[in-house]
């Protein structure tokens, strides 16, 4: 028997091309050592006669024959199973001449079925001899059943798509002259295609609504609603709305939409059908409500339906259901398990059933188990939805050969094929394995700027670059074997104007042959928008850097002030000692050490100017006249190798600007252009009306536009490496070797001119020359400029002795106690404290035992602002001094609030304190 079983086996691989049922036949004949070996199919619609395919007698192919199948041992085999008769065949069935005629004493047969159970004839054998093994001719006729079945289902699917070739036409008159209207959009909801109906009664025509993805016809309001239901018809699942829809000319009437799915070139899509329902509106509105309706709704669906509840009970089933399955509905109703499926999926139809109760649509393929035992492949949608008031899923069984049968009939459509390829906005390029050219729509014509004769049979790479045509061929080459890719290219249109897209490439079969089509998207735009987004967030990232390193400077400036108050401070009493005894070398080293501490205090001014902690004393200036004076004291600071040449225009706006903080401006500028030449060279200084349109602040990084001032410095040095142009405005960042710079001097121009509202424009021609270009606003007409302070009038006045008592309150014991030995000196009675809650305590004992107090800003605990708010409480008219090294601006009314009379900063100058004391002490 395993030798029989082999052979057949071989001979039902090895049967192929034309005459292969006469080869089975015969192969089957020899193999079971028979006299007969027969193929026999359906000869009529009624199915009541036989055609023989194939009848081999004796080693020879006869000629076919029909008989009728009543009354013949064939009619035990057709549509039901193997049959034998192993000896004694011409007395069971007398009225089978075929018998008696060729004395056959022996019959077996298999049944011949196709992929979906339904019978499609009878192959068999007969002999004259006792069949001895019904066993094994049952396996043997059963491989070559198997073997003759798929050939005749493939013959019968070859006849089909002839067939259906042949009826493009009359597809696309029945799409034309159905009478309502039918809308096909695609995944994206964009129009593929309308009919006449659709434009007579919308009112509008096809070019109109082509490529639209928005409602033409129901409200718009309706838009992101019907999305919804799109992505669901997507799914698989048929929709329907209604809703007052609105024709071109403006009248309204209602309509009703069903969306079903269908397949078109392999992607899915939607067929919207639409009626006008205008005149039975009503009606159904009623019947709709009405539970005797629905019941006949329910019922006249085509499709199977089980409703469930939450318990997974069956609460309904419609008549589709009860003559599908063979269960009565009074059989399964209220029953909580599965009944017209295999037992064994109860446990992931459970689990589906609880993911649509969480309102999730959900679809599987299933087998149907009918009562009988029948079993039918399904495509099963559960469908969450509400039934009186509670919530419920809706099982909607439909058979997958007939979906499946109409997705090849729309798939191999050429007609609707090139309506959806010439309606698409994105690029289509259909390329054969040699890379040639086949089709392309007319979007790609469009970005491009190619005509459809200057590309199709051409192998280019239309959208690659020279640079990107290597990738281009190698992404062809993985899609003609099978795989999708997804890349990005660039080249230029036919203008010459460059192009970005991204492709998406698929593999296609096209009339029979591999094809890649490839999809282009132009992302020409969006790569620009990126490019600026960047170029905004590298803005963004040095703004924030420059801000940090504005806060560190600031902040180890305001120590560094308190260090360096103490230190002058107490040089400078130590001066005034070694002068008192006549020590003129003392004297000298000590003037020399207080050199070098302004020198260090003015380090610390650039640093709090850069960190905009220090506020600048701005004036009313005419820029060219300020910029001659202090090109007069530069010259003297500069070497005689370097010449300088000016072209200054008096005519210039004003502007509003710190005389003191200019000079530095242009010093630092002219030290940079002195230190870049480091030898002979030319150094221009300008001031004009300057327009900005467009800049960009080399510091700030922030774009402006407008009407400036401006001031440029310019030097015929090597230039600027632009590695150092992202960097030169850091504070401590230098080129410099060790010794010839404090990394400071761009920082300050920086923290200078954006305190007075300008900007920094740094151009460099390297590897020759650069130019410092600074934008100031011009002053406005009705600009208030500050006045001096009293304070600062009174700072430049003789020192005399004072009298008086006065309270210091420092949290930093080495500034207090240089502040009483300093007014200790100038014969005041001074008590220094390090400690405010000491000091509320010390002067609650007695609030008139001091006339002044002096109170620095930042203390443990508690602010000079806290501080001089509890000892006025106790003592209004107590006059209190704040000083402070902090780099943040304090407004002069919050001073005010805190009853404060005067503001000083580290480290004090003791000429303008004194002044200061002698206008408020008694």
């Amino acid at each position: 028997m395993d030798d029989s079983l082999r052979r057949a086996a071989l001979a039902v691989s090895a049967a192929e091309g034309g005459g292969v049922f006469d080869r089975l036949a015969g192969d089957l004949a020899q193999i079971m050592g028979v006299a007969v070996g027969f193929i026999a199919v359906f000869a009529d619609a009624s199915r009541s006669q036989m055609r023989m395919l194939a009848f081999h007698l004796d080693g020879r192919l006869r000629t076919p024959f029909t008989y009728v199948l009543e009354g013949t041992p064939c009619a035990s085999v057709v549509g039901k199973e193997f049959y034998c008769v192993p000896s004694g065949a011409r007395r069971e069935f007398p009225q089978g001449d075929l018998f008696a005629r060729l004395e056959l004493e022996s019959y077996a047969a298999f049944p011949l079925n196709d992929a979906a159970g339904a019978p499609l004839g009878v192959i068999g054998a007969m002999d004259r001899q006792a069949l001895r093994d019904p066993a094994s001719c049952e396996a043997i006729l059963k491989i070559f059943a198997l073997r003759v079945a798929a050939e005749l289902e493939h013959g019968a699917r070859m006849q089909a798509d002839g067939a259906l070739q042949a009826s493009e036409d009359r597809y696309r008159a029945i799409f034309n002259a159905a009478a309502d209207s039918m809308v096909l959009r695609d995944a994206d909801f964009r129009i593929v295609d309308v009919n006449p109906a659709y434009e007579a009664m919308s009112g509008r025509r096809r070019e109109e609504v082509l490529g639209r993805d928005v409602l033409t016809m129901s409200p718009l309001e309706m838009n992101a609603e019907v999305r919804l239901l799109h992505q669901r018809a997507l799914a698989g699942e048929t929709v329907t709305f209604e809703s007052r829809a609105r024709r071109k000319n403006g009248e309204r009437f209602h309509i009703e939409t069903r969306g079903v799915p269908i397949g078109y070139q392999g992607r899915p899509h939607v067929l919207y059908v639409g009626r006008d329902m205008t005149a039975r509106y009503a009606a159904e509105k009623a019947l709709r409500a009405s539970e005797e309706q629905y019941r006949a709704v329910f019922n006249a669906v085509a499709d199977a339906l089980v409703l469930r509840d939450a318990e997974f009970r069956i609460v309904d089933v419609n008549r589709a259901y009860v003559a599908i399955s063979g269960y009565s509905r009074e059989e399964v109703i209220g029953l909580q398990r599965v009944v017209a499926n295999p037992h064994e999926s109860e446990e992931w139809i459970r689990a589906m059933h609880a993911r649509a109760l969480a309102g999730e649509p959900v679809m599987l393929e299933t087998t149907r188990v009918c009562k009988d035992g029948t079993r039918i492949e399904v495509e099963l949608r559960g469908v969450p939805i509400e039934f009186r008031g509670q919530p419920h899923v809706l099982y909607i069984g439909r058979d997958i050969s007939q979906r499946k049968l109409s997705e090849e009939t729309l798939r191999a459509s050429e007609e609707q094929y090139r309506a959806i390829f010439n309606a698409t906005t994105d690029a289509l390029v259909l390329r054969d394995a040699n890379a040639r050219v086949v089709d392309v729509n007319p979007a790609f014509l469009r970005i491009s700027g190619y005509t459809r004769e200057e590309v199709v049979s051409d192998r280019r790479w239309i959208f690659a670059g020279p640079s990107m045509s290597p990738l281009a061929k190698e992404m062809h080459r993985r899609v003609i074997r099978g795989e999708s890719v997804h890349f990005e290219v660039q080249g230029v249109r036919k203008d010459g104007s460059p192009l970005h897209v991204e492709m998406h490439a698929v593999p296609i079969t096209y009339r029979g042959m591999p094809h890649a089509l490839g999809m282009a998207r132009d992302i020409t735009e969006h790569r620009r928008a990126d490019e600026q987004r960047e170029a905004l967030e590298a803005q963004l990232r040095q703004a924030q850097r420059m801000e940090a390193i504005g806060r560190l400077t600031g902040g180890i400036a305001h120590d560094f002030n308190n260090l360096l108050a103490t230190i002058m401070g107490y040089v400078t009493l130590a001066g005034e000692r070694a002068e008192s005894g006549g020590d003129e070398k003392l004297a000298h080293y000590l003037e020399q050490s207080l050199g070098s501490s302004r020198r260090a205090r003015d380090l610390i001014q650039q640093m709090l100017t850069f960190s905009r902690g220090q506020r600048s004393n701005p004036r009313t200036l005419n820029l060219g006249a300020a910029v001659e004076g202090a090109l007069t004291l530069l010259r003297g600071s500069l070497p005689a190798t370097l010449e300088i040449r000016s072209d200054i225009r008096r005519a210039a706006a004003d502007v509003l600007f710190d005389p003191v903080q200019l000079d530095q401006v242009l010093l630092n500028l002219a030290i940079n252009a002195r230190d870049a030449i480091a030898g002979p060279g030319t150094l221009e200084v300008s001031v004009r009306l300057a327009p900005a349109v467009g800049l960009v602040c080399a510091s700030c990084r922030q774009p402006f536009a407008g009407d400036f001032v401006e001031l440029a410095v310019a030097d015929s040095g090597p230039g600027i490496a632009p590695g150092i142009l992202e960097r030169m405005f850091e504070p401590f960042f230098t080129t410099k070797e060790v010794g010839r710079g404090s990394g400071m001097g761009l920082a300050t121009v920086h923290g200078i001119v954006h305190e007075h509202r300008g900007h920094v424009v740094v151009e460099s021609g390297q590897p020759r020359g650069s130019r410092f270009r600074i934008f100031l606003p011009p002053l406005a007409a009705d600009t208030q400029v500050p006045a001096e302070t009293t304070a600062q009038a009174a700072g430049r006045g003789a020192r005399t002795r004072l009298r008086g008592r006065v309270l210091v309150v420092d949290d930093e014991a080495p500034l207090a106690e240089f502040m009483r030995e300093l007014l200790s000196g100038w014969g005041i009675a001074a008590r220094a404290i390090t400690s405010p809650r000491e000091a509320i305590e010390a002067f609650a004992a007695d609030p008139h035992a001091y006339d002044l107090v002096i109170t620095d800003l930042a203390m443990p605990g508690t602010t000079g602002f806290g501080l001089a708010r509890d000892l006025l409480a106790r003592r209004p008219d107590l006059p209190v001094i704040l000083y402070t090294g902090h780099i943040d601006p304090i407004a002069k009314r919050e001073l005010e609030s805190a009853g404060i009379r005067a503001l000083l900063t580290k480290p004090i100058e003791p000429d303008q304190l004194h002044a200061l004391l002698r206008s408020l002490l008694p």
